[in-house]
Parts: C-alpha cells; sequence; structure tokens
C-alpha cells in the first residue's frame, strides 16, 4: 500500500487529547503508520497505561507516558522523531506547550507536525534544530506547484478511483480507506491510497497532498495529479476525503470530489454524533443531506458505507438498520472489517481487472 520497508522510531505528543476528536492524529498513527514505528504516546490526562486500553482496536503494545522526561528514562530504543499528535480545529500549532518540542529537539528528536504553523519557518525552532543537528517536517506544508484540472483521469484505461465521502470531520475516513487497502492487499490486489490531510502523509503514504493548505485556484488540480500518479501502477485508488461538503468550510471535500473524478464512494457516517466538530453552532451531521449532495454530482457512486461507532452505540445494530434503510452494505472497519465493502467493490469494479 505505501510500500515503506524500515521505520523511524518515534514519539507521540498527544497531550489531553489523545482518544478524542482533536486526537486524531496521534489516534491514527497508533492504529498503523508505515514510516514510523511509535513507541510511546505522552498524554499525562489519560490513566491507562497502553493505547490499547483507549483505543481497543490497536494492535501494538504501546506506553503511555506522563511525560517527555518519563519516556526518555523508560523507553527501550531511542526515539528519532517526536509527532506532534493534536489536531486542533483551524491548524493550530500548540505553541503554549512549545517547550516539550524543543526539549525534543535537544534529545536528538526531529520534529514532525501537521498544522498551518510551520515551524520550519519559525525563528526559534530553525535555531535549535540546527544547534542540535535535527529537522522539522511540516506535513501540512504544500507543495510549490500549481496544477489546475487537465481531465488526464477521464481516461478508461486507468484503474477504478474510489474517494472515502463522509458527513463530518474526523469521522473515519482515512482509517476506513487504510482497512480497505489491507482487505484489498490480502485479496490479492495492489491498491494505493492517496492521503489528502496530514496524518495519511505521516503515516507513510508515497502519494498525496495537505488538500486544506492548497490554494483555491490548485485544489482539484492538485488531486487530480497526485490521483493520476497513484494510477501508474495500482489495481485500484482509493482517495483519502476530507470533511464533508455541506459543513461551512465546503469547498475543499468539493474539490476534492472534483479532482479525484471517483468511479464510486464510501459513505462514513457516525450515528451517535450529535453536532459537528468544530461547528456547535450548526445543524449536526446529515446523512440523507450529504448522500444527496454528493450524487447530485456523481450520480449513483455511493456504494457502501462505514460507520463510526463513536458515542457508545451498537455497530451490529446500525449495520442491519442501514443496510436495510440505503441498500448498500455497511461496516464498521474496526469492528467488521472492510470485508463486505470490498466484496461489493469486487462485484462492480475490480473483477475484471483481476480476471485480465
Amino acid at each position: 500500500m505505501f510500500g515503506i520497508d524500515k521505520k523511524i522510531p518515534a514519539l507521540i505528543y498527544a497531550e489531553g487529547e489523545f482518544g478524542k476528536l482533536d486526537g486524531k492524529t496521534a489516534n491514527g498513527l497508533v492504529r498503523f503508520s508505515e514510516k514510523y514505528e511509535i513507541i510511546g504516546v505522552i498524554d499525562s490526562t489519560r490513566e491507562e497505561n497502553y493505547a490499547h486500553e483507549v483505543l481497543p482496536d490497536v494492535m501494538e503494545h504501546i506506553p503511555i507516558f506522563q511525560s517527555l522526561e518519563e519516556t526518555l528514562g523508560r523507553v527501550e530504543k531511542k526515539p528519532s522523531a517526536f509527532i506532534n499528535g493534536i489536531a486542533r480545529d483551524g491548524g493550530a500549532f500548540p505553541f503554549e506547550v512549545k517547550d516539550v518540542f524543543l526539549e525534543a529537539m535537544k534529545n536528538g528528536m526531529s520534529l514532525v507536525t501537521g498544522t498551518h504553523d510551520y515551524l520550519s519557518e519559525n525563528d526559534e525552532f530553525v535555531s535549535i534544530a540546527k544547534e542540535y543537528g535535527v529537522d522539522i517536517w511540516d506535513t501540512r506544508k504544500p507543495s510549490d506547484r500549481k496544477d489546475m484540472p487537465s481531465g488526464k483521469l477521464l481516461n478508461d484505461d486507468l484503474p477504478p478511483r474510489i474517494v472515502l465521502v463522509g458527513t463530518d470531520c474526523a469521522i473515519g475516513k482515512r482509517t476506513t480507506g487504510i482497512e480497505i487497502c489491507k482487505e484489498l492487499e490480502r485479496r490479492g490486489y495492489r491498491p494505493t491510497f492517496v492521503a489528502t490531510g496530514q496524518t495519511g502523509i505521516m503515516q507513510g503514504a508515497k502519494f498525496g497532498t495537505p488538500l486544506d493548505a492548497v490554494k483555491g485556484d490548485f485544489l482539484s488540480g492538485e488531486v487530480e495529479h497526485e490521483v493520476w500518479l497513484a494510477s501508474q501502477d495500482s489495481d485500484v485508488v482509493i482517495v483519502e476525503g476530507q470533511a464533508a461538503i455541506s459543513i461551512p468550510q465546503g469547498g475543499v471535500p468539493l474539490a476534492l470530489l472534483k479532482g479525484a473524478e471517483p468511479h464510486g464512494a464510501v459513505m462514513i457516517h457516525a450515528p451517535g454524533r450529535k453536532e459537528l466538530d468544530g461547528f456547535e453552532n450548526y445543524p449536526p451531521p446529515n446523512l440523507d443531506r450529504e448522500w444527496e449532495i454528493v450524487e447530485f454530482f456523481y450520480p449513483g457512486t455511493i456504494f457502501a458505507m462505514a460507520i463510526n461507532h463513536e458515542g457508545e452505540i451498537d455497530p451490529d445494530e446500525w449495520k442491519e438498520r442501514y443496510e436495510k434503510e440505503y441498500g448498500v452494505p455497511v461496516a464498521d472497519v474496526l469492528v467488521h472489517g472492510a470485508g463486505v465493502i470490498v466484496d461489493r467493490m469486487e462485484e462492480l469494479y475490480l473483477r475484471k481487472e483481476k480476471n485480465d
């Protein structure tokens, strides 16, 4: 899927947010990462000792530490990277705790962060990085390319493109896409994952762009270019979605959809979510509305659903309910796996390609 052989040992800083919505970068990296070997999470507000006690689907035995000092005294392997695992609304860096990041650099760790505040352009951080011989990687910093849509995806010879769409931010689009890729690989396919956010890029995606940092003129063209590159040696391209078209900041997800020119889409929804992430004064996520909007632009593309079990809902109950109501396969990929979604994907898009 990503094709990375050697992982970099890393610590994640997620103070006050691990296991929560704004800890989605930390949550995603402990669930899956081909680029980094996560050897610990720092969050003094957690009483649990290991990541799987907070997120039961985490397979690795990753300890939770109270502080950087405690971590450095207990880890067996020296960390080479220090990752900001906090993803706040608006993409702000937590400067109020900058000292822990500076201290990490002084202990030989390169910084990895995915905010709109670029530490690689911050004089204080750059000075410390140079003094201690470490690097700063701003994963949310866009490339210098200025791609306009060209129509190069409108070619019948390219592999099918599947986009993960959803009813809100931080609702499971990236996680669902990765689990779909894992299942496709188990069945002998060669899927390629295109990341459109900072966490997927940190996880090691070969293709992708931090889409919400790209200038508006180039949003669709940037997606088109990355998806086209990913299509060159793949059986199917899985494109990470962003946010939801219906939310107040709906421009990016619509541009993403137009840039990817999807053959199919998987809709992700959290039935237990009571308000939009970061927009409490607006109506809560609306599954029917988002479904209608997506299919207004790309009719008939939604072929499956994935549910997010946050809010202590019963995923089995909602799976059965939505399958009857919408007539598509439904799964919580962290509970049921992605099998039924890939079954339908094979029926609609892949069997011909595999037989060929």
